[in-house]
Order: C-alpha cells, then sequence, then structure tokens
C-alpha cells in the first residue's frame, strides 16, 4: 500500500565516466595518490580514541605548517569559505570594525560576509596587478581604528602575494587584529604565523595541500583566542570556535562531541599533511619558487605576457597571463582541454576576461608539468584563430 503514496517516480541515476584532467587551474589540484588511498580507510566514530589520535596528528601538523606554537589549532568542516566565516563571526562582533585591504574577489568575499553579521566592514583599494605597503596600511589602521584587519596573503583571482612582514606589529600597535587569508599561498608559499604576529588565520585542503576539498584548516594567536573568550556575542553554533576547541580537545582534557566530521576528509587532511612533513616545508617552498620561475621564464621566451610586473608580487603557486592580442580565453582553455588533457581557469573578479590563471602547485608543482603547460600553451597558439578586434 506504501507503494501508491510514492509520486515521485524511481530517477534514472547512471554511472558517469570522467575523464581525469591534469588539474592546473587555481584550485582544485590533483590528489597525492597517497590521499586517494587514504579516503578508503575506515570511517571511525566521533567518540572513539583513534578518532581523536587523528585530531592530534591533524593538530601537530597544522602547528607546523602554519608555523605556530599557540594551542587553538583545528579545522572546520567545510571548504575555506567556512574558514573565512569561522575567523569573522568568532573575532568581530555587530558594529565593530573590520577593515578589509581588497586586491582581489576574497577580499570582496569577506566585505559580503562581515557585512551580513552587522559588521562595519570598511575597504582600501589598490590596483589589483599590486600589493599593499606598510605606508598604506597605517594610514588606515590610523583613520579607521578597527578591531582587525582582513588581508589575503595569496590571491588566485590575481596571482599576487603580499608581504606580511611587519604587518602584525603594525596592526597591534594600533589595537587591531591581523586576519590572514591563506587558502592559496599556504604550503607553496613561505608562512610564519607566529614570527609575523598573525592573529588568525585559515587555509583550505584542494590547493597545494593536494587534498580533497570540505576541510579547512584555521589557528588563532594567544591574542586572538582573549578577543574570543570575552567577545559579547555570539556566532554561528556550527563555526563557534569555543566550542570546537572542545570538540578538537585544544587543550588536552575535554574530547567534547559538537558534530559530526567526515572522517575520510579528515583522514585525507592528515596524509596531505605527511606529505608535507615529509618534504619539509622549506624544500617544498623551494620547489615551488623554482619550478614557478621555470614556468614565467619559458612564458615570456614564447611571447606570454605575465599579469603581475614585479616578480616580488607574484605568487609562486597561481600565474594570471596575459594572452596575446586577438585570441578568446575561454576558446583557448577549452583547447588545451580537449588536445591536451590540461585544465587551465580564466580570470576572475577583476582579471576575468584579462588573464589566464594557472596553478602549478601540491603535486603538480613539477618541472614536467610546468613544460606540458607550455607546450600545450604555444600548440593553442599556432592552431587557433584570431578574434576580429
Amino acid at each position: 500500500m506504501l507503494s501508491k503514496k510514492v509520486t515521485v517516480p524511481v530517477p534514472r541515476i547512471t554511472d558517469r565516466k570522467v575523464r581525469k584532467l591534469l588539474l592546473c587551474g587555481p584550485g582544485p589540484c590533483n590528489l597525492w595518490p597517497s590521499v586517494t588511498e587514504a579516503l578508503t580507510q575506515p570511517i571511525l566514530s566521533p567518540l572513539c580514541d583513534e578518532y581523536f589520535r587523528i585530531m592530534e596528528d591533524i593538530r601537530n601538523g597544522l602547528k607546523y605548517l602554519f608555523q605556530t606554537q599557540t594551542d587553538l589549532v583545528l579545522a572546520i568542516s567545510g571548504s575555506g569559505h567556512a574558514g573565512m566565516e569561522t575567523v569573522i563571526s568568532n573575532l568581530i562582533g555587530p558594529k565593530e570594525t573590520m577593515l578589509i585591504a581588497r586586491r582581489g574577489i576574497w577580499d570582496e568575499r569577506a566585505l559580503n560576509m562581515a557585512t551580513r553579521y552587522g559588521i562595519n566592514a570598511v575597504e582600501v583599494r589598490i590596483p589589483f596587478t599590486t600589493t599593499f605597503n606598510l605606508e598604506q596600511i597605517e594610514d588606515e589602521l590610523q583613520k579607521w581604528k578597527p578591531t582587525a584587519l582582513f588581508i589575503t596573503h595569496g590571491d588566485s583571482s590575481t596571482g599576487t602575494v603580499q608581504n606580511l612582514q611587519g604587518l602584525g606589529n603594525l596592526c597591534h600597535r594600533y589595537g587591531a587584529l591581523l586576519i590572514v587569508d591563506t587558502v592559496v599561498s599556504i604550503g607553496g608559499v613561505p608562512f610564519f604565523m607566529d614570527d609575523w604576529g598573525v592573529d588568525a588565520v585559515y587555509a583550505s585542503s584542494q590547493k597545494a595541500l593536494s587534498g580533497p576539498a570540505g576541510i579547512s584548516p584555521v589557528a588563532f594567536s594567544k591574542r586572538a583566542e582573549m578577543k574570543i573568550n570575552r567577545r559579547k556575542h555570539q556566532p554561528p553554533f556550527y563555526f563557534d570556535i569555543k566550542m570546537l576547541a572542545q570538540q578538537w580537545n585544544c587543550y588536552g582534557n575535554t574530547r567534547v562531541y559538537h558534530h559530526t566530521m567526515s572522517p575520510p576528509l579528515m583522514w585525507a587532511l592528515r596524509r596531505s599533511l605527511q606529505e608535507i612533513c615529509t618534504r619539509t616545508l622549506p624544500m617544498f617552498w623551494e620547489q615551488h619558487a623554482t619550478i614557478t620561475a621555470h614556468f614565467c621564464k619559458r612564458l615570456e621566451q614564447n611571447g606570454f605576457e605575465l599579469l603581475i610586473p614585479k616578480a616580488e608580487d607574484r605568487l609562486a603557486t597561481v600565474t594570471t597571463v596575459i594572452l596575446p592580442k586577438g585570441y578568446d580565453y575561454k576558446e583557448y582553455i577549452t583547447y588545451i582541454r580537449d588536445n591536451h588533457n590540461i585544465l587551465l581557469f580564466g580570470g576572475l573578479g577583476p582579471t576575468a576576461g584579462k588573464s589566464l590563471r594557472i596553478g602549478i602547485m601540491g603535486v603538480n608543482c613539477t618541472r614536467e608539468t610546468a613544460d606540458a603547460i607550455v607546450n600545450a600553451m604555444i600548440d593553442a597558439l599556432k592552431n587557433l584563430k584570431k578574434c576580429s578586434l
């Protein structure tokens, strides 16, 4: 009789064959083979000892990744935007001021998110092909006296990397916390949370860590922890760092259930961190710098123009490239995907229609990958017709 109450017919869901591509956009990246294997590890209960041992391994790996001695280090269920929402909602209350150093789309997202929480979000803008200097930031800190400054370390929409040295001390001089987005830079670019005075940082797993999206590392300084403990507002339950710290056993005496995290993603993040620890950060940073320098040199030798004029402003994980005049970016990307099995991305936000965004990071950060991309780009120029101007 129950079958008569079923009014929605059974859908036809069949197996799909998906061609595996070399993922060389700004993310996601291909997975380490060991990470693919880690995704098949046993599903664990969120209350068993092994679950908490995996959490402890992840926290130790994240302390190394962020270069921090702080205890408040863990991972959020969700993509990089979940990390962004966690740090903003926990540290800044309604009507408090957040200064946003804006040069790309992720700073726009932070502005959007802060506004939804009733935060007084103000921004200082610079051309998207440049980065900030301390004088520019200090002028705004003096003017607004914000609770926190939000800035993106590596910006995948522009292909720039922000120099953070001295910025933490500058913020603290004016009573502000320093919040940093490292989604596309962490692992591939040097980052020193404690040494640079960073108060809150978030990252994601699908970029240079070469893991699947869906779990986002975060860390908070002692200064940020004091702000969280004294806050007058309540962040969303799902992102409440006070409660999450108890689940992640950050202080070694809780093991409280908050929500059911994804064991496959925890296994995967743990394995991604193992891969980096095996290589060591200095070697991994040097690998990204060397391969990207080789890539940029070959591009320029073959008539391509780099969007970011100053080498010191260029991000080592994502390179933005201007095509010669007359070529359609969408058609160009499609040709390379269909003929070379390589996925590149077009511009986003301020760079939409103005550049390619090419990611060489994590497991894909090899000379072979860099050369394969350049060769495919040269071939596309030869075989595609220019558009009429």
